[in-house]
């Protein structure tokens, strides 16, 4: 058996081992499609291929989704500084439907301070559409992120 290398705690890690400890460990991404692709300091770009479990009776995906997709995005651009978060408030706006495609959601970090951030997001479809947007405004926590810091195996089918 060899012994597997550890990685760098998150705060330490650069940016493509964030996403992965950000994939690898956040569950509700494996059972939804929810995916970290870009990731800098204060701002995230993820994606959410839509299913048909995230459409509504219309056909079109659900608000709850679009919610969820923008509360994580805001989250995760708070997160990148190595700190735990907590969400304080969000607010969010509907300006198209959407049936099938790939989501993109764009936070931006508008303002950080000891510990209140303040992130916009960008809900688009593939063809630059905007979808929804929010703001969300986040308590940053004094406790650092400890993800685990071996390789972790997970697919879709251990959440269904």
């Amino acid at each position: 058996m060899t012994e597997q290398k550890l990685r760098p705690s998150f705060v330490e890690a650069d940016w493509p081992t964030k996403i992965e400890y950000m994939n690898e460990n956040e569950n509700f991404y494996h059972s939804d499609g929810l995916e970290v692709v870009e990731l800098g300091q204060g701002w995230v770009h993820m994606i959410m291929p839509v299913q048909k479990r995230h459409l509504n009776l219309q056909g079109q995906v659900h608000g709850g989704w679009l919610a969820a997709l923008i509360g994580q995005a805001a989250g995760k651009a708070g997160l990148s500084y190595g700190y735990f978060v907590t969400p304080e408030q969000v607010s969010l706006n509907y300006h198209n439907s959407c049936n099938g495609g790939v989501l993109h959601a764009v936070a931006q970090e508008k303002n950080r301070g000891k510990h209140l951030g303040i992130y916009t997001v960008d809900v688009r479809d593939d063809e630059g559409l905007l979808i929804a947007s929010g703001t969300a405004t986040l308590y940053i926590q004094d406790k650092q992120v400890d993800f685990p810091r071996e390789k972790r195996q997970v697919s879709a089918q251990d959440f269904v």
